[in-house]
């Protein structure tokens, strides 16, 4: 069945149970993944199943809020660092970071990416957000740092970024180790990986 793009399920208000599972996830990654590479080596645009997209989509927002099944953060300072994978027509990562704690900051941000690459004819493949961090300038400085050592990576032929935030030719683990380098070398970013939240 050949996807067709437009207002995908928001899936960011979905109740956590209703939303893929990791393994749920992993094999619709995978499966896309095959699909992907099967075209580019006939020379065709990939023809994803909806079934695939929808579910590498909600496994990522699963991903995203997790930190729900503790607490609602009060509003105060404490950004996070985010980092959002991108599949169809093309493929690119994106990071970049929200001000404040709350679980509503994180949800609007990804959902106007989310439709910034439905535009493009782009899904949500891959996604992870940090803990808070002490305030919203350290998270600033982690993902300072951070676009500063993907930047090193940018070559022109195969790396190359868009709009400073936006890179094409990364992979999404590798910008994870980029993430997770600069991690202690700010005062302020949380002390360990994911969005588990700490005081």
């Amino acid at each position: 069945m050949t996807v067709l793009f437009g207002d995908f399920e928001d899936f960011s208000h979905l109740d956590l149970h209703l939303l893929a599972a990791a393994d749920a996830h992993e094999r619709a990654q995978i499966r896309l993944d095959r699909v992907r590479i099967s075209a580019r080596a006939q020379g065709m645009l990939p023809d994803y199943h909806r079934d695939d997209i929808a579910a590498a989509r909600s496994g990522s927002w699963r991903l995203l809020r997790r930190d729900e099944l503790g607490d609602e953060q009060p509003e105060r300072l404490g950004g996070r660092l985010y980092l959002l994978a991108f599949e169809g027509l093309v493929r690119y990562i994106k990071v970049g970071m929200v001000e404040g704690r709350t679980l509503a900051a994180l949800r609007d941000r990804v959902r106007r990416h989310e439709h910034a690459a439905e535009i493009h004819h782009c899904f949500l493949f891959d996604a992870w957000a940090s803990q808070p961090c002490t305030t919203d300038q350290a998270a600033k400085q982690w993902e300072d740092r951070v676009l500063g050592r993907l930047n090193t990576l940018v070559n022109g032929d195969q790396v190359w970024r868009v709009h400073q935030e936006y890179f094409y030719g990364i992979p999404f683990d590798m910008a994870m180790t980029a993430i997770e380098v600069e991690r202690p070398e700010v005062d302020g970013a949380p002390r360990h990986p994911g969005v588990v939240y700490q005081e």
